[in-house]
């Protein structure tokens, strides 16, 4: 992200402070990582909901849908929880797309090799989705925010490198741009970087001040 970039979201984020409390419904680690980078408070809480089956509802209507459904199945069993509190509950998904299809976090370290292998020939295309629910309105908002980003072929002992780590095991579509073994071969970049991690701080700023309105 160039320096210029850094300050309009480093300006967003102060615009955006919010009233409320945030809930943040995710375990992820990544995404809370990038919030507290940004100074934005919040309190962590994970939905229960099974998440492959509100994806295969949704599939057939592509990655953004696919990805956009889960976040609001996030958000729906959030809100169920709080029930009582006026807060603003932040829940995400991610997908990656990769030639014409839908690839979520690999399934064992043979898919996140055949993963890492084939980004060689065509980016990865991730499909970020944000919705924000305020608990006192009622009013819910949403977006997804879908970025690219291209590799250079990954040599096998990298791959095994990665996968020896854990981390990419737990990444939609095996892979993350921050890990210092797999920086030498990231190419091309088409949109932000917390956005192909997994938390579009852009459109998250944007939905928590439209929920508060």
């Amino acid at each position: 992200m160039s320096r210029c970039c850094r300050e309009d979201l480093a300006m967003s984020v102060t615009e955006a402070r919010t009233s409320l409390p945030v809930i943040l419904g995710s375990s992820s680690k990544f995404r809370a990582k990038i919030l507290k980078s940004h100074n934005v408070e919040f309190t962590t809480l994970k939905p229960d909901i099974d998440e492959k089956a509100v994806a295969g509802r949704a599939d057939a209507n592509g990655p953004s849908q696919v990805c956009l459904a889960v976040a609001k199945a996030k958000a729906d069993a959030l809100v169920a929880q709080v029930q009582g509190q006026h807060v603003l509950v932040v829940t995400c998904d991610q997908v990656v797309a990769w030639e014409g299809g839908v690839r979520e976090k690999p399934e064992n370290e043979e898919m996140c090799r055949e993963y890492l292998r084939s980004y060689a020939n065509a980016p990865a295309e991730t499909h970020s989705a944000v919705v924000v629910t305020n608990t006192k309105t009622g009013k819910q908002v949403h977006g997804v925010d879908v970025a690219q980003q291209y590799f250079a072929p990954i040599p096998t002992p990298v791959i095994n490198g990665l996968i020896s780590k854990g981390d990419v095991m737990h990444c939609c579509g095996g892979f993350m741009i921050d890990d210092p073994l797999l920086e030498p071969y990231l190419l091309k970049r088409e949109g932000d970087e917390d956005s192909i991690i997994g938390m579009p701080m852009r459109l998250l700023m944007r939905l928590l001040k439209e929920a508060e309105t």
